[in-house]
């Protein structure tokens, strides 16, 4: 773990992120607490190396520090916060897409390469929480996010090595209970995946849940089941949630209460602003006074394939 936490502080010896020349990796690091913001997880393992996060959801409080990993099998609205963090002793980790070619391609061989008897045991697996979780990492997959860091400043050797220093990671990491989630995930299969990533494509379109069911090739009532079990959310509730806290980014970036409103597809800002104070206890022009200076300060982690995000 020290291992770890010194080559990322190599590499980034300040708070920020740093979009490596390894196919879907970032390193992160945060030198002060950020306080509970709106944000929006990709399909991706977050990796903590030192310190700890914390991930608000449903009601659900997800707690994730160092040896642990936050893994997100479909692209979530969440809350996030880091409780404590110092330039002494700062939050250190790595965010490895699950959607970048190397890590498909890794995670599509996974699965072929499992025997009959593997594949019933992934019978009893479907079902189990997808969509988000924290997992512990063992030996192995330190060892192999340690050979991979390890190119990080020698680009021939990302050049010759890094596709398999990633695949090596993403092998790791499925043989564990990363494995156990993606596998049930897809087990339901890519429908409900295809769906998520289309609704976060099209916010600031009319989006209905009939439409959304047609597109998955599935009755209402099927889809409804289905989405609420890989997202935990409603088809309607999570639409709103993602144009809500879409708008909360867009806020703390600095766009006005109508930009943002538009932006994800509300037509009435009035019916914006009701739902807005709903969601965050407070008026969106409230928010962002009270957000918008810590989009400098915050670590930002762009969608791998999708619009910017920012992930305290």
């Amino acid at each position: 773990m020290t291992d770890l936490s010194a080559l990322i502080a190599r590499h980034l010896p300040a708070p920020g992120t740093l979009d490596t020349p390894l196919d879907g990796v970032q390193l992160f690091r945060v030198d002060a607490p950020i306080p509970r913001v709106s944000t929006m997880y990709p399909t991706s393992l977050c990796v903590i190396v030192q310190g700890a996060k914390r991930a608000f959801l449903q009601g659900r409080t997800l707690v994730y520090e160092a040896g642990q990993t936050l893994c997100v099998t479909v692209p979530l609205p969440v809350e996030t916060e880091v409780p404590a963090a110092t330039p002494e002793v700062p939050l250190l980790g790595v965010m490895v897409s699950l959607e970048s070619p190397v890590a498909a391609e890794t995670i599509v061989a996974c699965q072929a390469a499992r025997t009959s008897s593997d594949r019933a045991l992934d019978a009893a697996e479907i079902g189990r929480p997808g969509g988000i979780g924290v997992v512990r990492w063992d030996d192995a997959f330190a060892e192999a996010l340690r050979r991979m860091l390890d190119l990080l400043g020698h680009p021939e050797a990302i050049r010759v090595l890094g596709p398999g220093r990633v695949r090596e990671v993403i092998f790791a990491a499925m043989q564990g209970e990363v494995g156990v989630r993606i596998r049930s995930h897809h087990g339901g299969g890519p429908e409900i995946a295809r769906i998520v990533a289309y609704v976060r494509d099209h916010l600031h379109e009319s989006i209905s849940v009939e439409d959304l069911a047609r597109r998955a090739g599935m009755s209402r009532a099927v889809f409804d089941r289905r989405f609420k079990a890989a997202t935990t959310y409603a088809p309607l509730q999570f639409i709103k949630a993602m144009r809500l806290n879409k708008a909360a980014l867009l806020l703390r970036q600095g766009a006005s209460v109508s930009e943002a409103a538009y932006a994800v597809g509300y037509v009435s800002v009035s019916q914006f602003s009701r739902e807005f104070r709903r969601q965050f206890n407070m008026p969106p022009r409230t928010w962002r006074r009270a957000h918008e200076r810590e989009e400098m300060r915050a670590p930002t982690v762009p969608f791998i394939s999708g619009p910017r995000t920012v992930v305290p």
